[in-house]
């Protein structure tokens, strides 16, 4: 069926106006690169009319620098089958340059080419721009005074910094992949391997402690910590993370604990020593000037009895026997302050005797529950009784309780003291005061047993200590 004549000019007008204006610039060149023919975009992409370009050789538009690689380009375009492609900067009709990507291939006579340019300036622009961002990134990493690496999504570490390099002794190529693993002390290298795994199964940020080798053959201490890289759309590339070079401050915490232990192996010495000596002068008390209190106040007793018949002389001689009774008192409680002899006959004995007289003495009331016949050594019987002494006393000083709950049992080989009261509580910065020395006591005393301490504190409920200690000695 023939084609109308004015539908076909319409097909061609509309081929053509698809042509023109298409958002690619399309060109049809000789060998010579002369323009034969060019659309209306890529006049527009050269800031020219279309019919001045006719004739005018494509490389008048390109970057002088860029002569060499067009005419290369137009070459292979000539003399090859399939289609070839290049980037090139071009300069416009007012020399303001941009970047394009050109592809072109030769017609069937090889005489013309035809050749679409698009302009990827912002592209280029955004390439440009990552690259200076990387070498800057690279500049300031090799500058840092840490390790810094970067791994790839599959645990596979792609590059490492100056600073790493220098303090390894070994060459990037060395490192990359798991070779960095070399250098880790055997003995890290398991909890290495397991956390970076676990970190990398859950792409969550990590720290961890390992040993790694220095140039000269000697493992320092580093902290490594890593966090995940991600892409503007959220997928997981790796992780980034440094190393900081922890060694003197391990050595330093090192010597802080060693010297807190000897601290803490002077006081329970010194706790020791003070506790003996309690003992040796509250016994001196007893058996020297107790048993003289005695005495004497028999022989003033039997003075006080045969001067019935002088009045004036048996009313001193009756108020000399109450100071003396006043002294003795005075000397049983200075021996019960200093240790108290019924420690001698056990620890439950002893903890009865103690919440009773801190009944009397606080008119708190107390409650006990205790399991019978709980054998201690002397030392140990004495720590934990003095526990409950500086414990009771914060509960008089400070609590404002009108109960308190005291409970002592045998569990799994531990021995549990509980003291519970239900008074204001203890503030949370408490125990961290310079001059809570009660508290600050207690605990030295059960690090001295190989103990914990437990505190549950709520101004409604009162505050709750829970001591516990091996019932065996260490």
């Amino acid at each position: 069926m023939p084609v109308h004549p004015l539908a076909a000019e319409q097909a061609i007008a509309h081929y053509a106006d698809l042509y023109d204006s298409a958002p690619v610039g399309y060109f049809r060149l000789d060998r010579n690169g002369t323009i034969i023919e060019a659309n209306l975009t890529g006049a527009g992409l050269l800031g020219v009319t279309r019919a001045s370009l006719h004739r005018k050789r494509l490389e008048e538009f390109i970057s002088i620098d860029m002569h060499a690689s067009f005419n290369a380009f137009l070459k292979e375009v000539f003399h090859s089958d399939s289609k070839e492609t290049c980037e090139l900067r071009f300069l416009d009709s007012d020399r303001k340059a941009f970047f394009a990507h050109l592809e072109a291939n030769a017609d069937k006579e090889r005489e013309t080419c035809r050749l679409v340019l698009c302009d990827i300036s912002d592209r280029k622009q955004a390439e440009l721009s990552l690259i200076e961002s990387e070498e800057r990134f690279r500049l300031m990493a090799d500058s840092a005074p840490v390790l810094i690496w970067i791994t790839g999504p599959q645990r596979d570490y792609l590059w490492f910094n100056r600073m790493w390099l220098d303090f390894t002794g070994r060459p990037l190529e060395d490192e990359l992949g798991d070779g960095w693993t070399d250098g880790i002390h055997p003995d890290d290298i398991p909890a290495c391997i397991n956390a970076h795994a676990a970190a990398f199964r859950s792409r969550h940020p990590f720290t961890l402690e390992y040993r790694l080798r220095n140039r000269n053959g000697q493992y320092h201490t580093m902290l490594a910590h890593g966090v995940p890289r991600l892409s503007p759309l959220g997928r997981f590339l790796g992780y980034i993370g440094t190393c900081t070079d922890i060694t003197e401050r391990k050595k330093m915490e090192d010597a802080l604990q060693h010297s807190r232990e000897m601290l803490r192996h002077l006081v329970s010495h010194q706790e020791r020593v003070r506790e003996d000596e309690r003992k040796r002068i509250a016994r001196e008390l007893h058996d020297d000037l107790g048993q003289n209190l005695l005495a004497l106040r028999i022989d003033v007793a039997m003075l006080h009895d045969r001067t019935r018949t002088h009045s004036r002389l048996n009313d001193r001689v009756r108020l000399a026997l109450s100071h003396i009774d006043a002294t003795m008192k005075a000397v049983r409680a200075a021996i019960n302050n200093l240790r108290p002899t019924v420690l001698d006959l056990g620890l439950n004995a002893a903890i009865e005797w103690q919440v009773q007289d801190f009944q009397r003495r606080s008119g708190i009331q107390c409650e006990l529950h205790m399991e019978d016949d709980i054998i201690l050594d002397d030392n140990r019987a004495t720590a934990l009784f003095r526990i409950l002494q500086e414990s009771l006393n914060n509960v008089i000083r400070h609590a404002k309780a009108s109960h308190v709950e005291i409970s002592l049992a045998t569990v799994n080989g531990k021995l549990y003291l509980q003291v519970a009261d239900n008074g204001i509580g203890i503030y949370p910065d408490c125990r961290r005061k310079a001059n809570s020395f009660g508290l600050i006591g207690i605990e030295e005393r059960i690090i001295a047993l190989g103990g914990d301490l437990d505190i549950e504190s709520d101004p409604r409920d009162g505050t709750t200590l829970t001591v516990s200690i091996p019932l065996d000695a260490a």
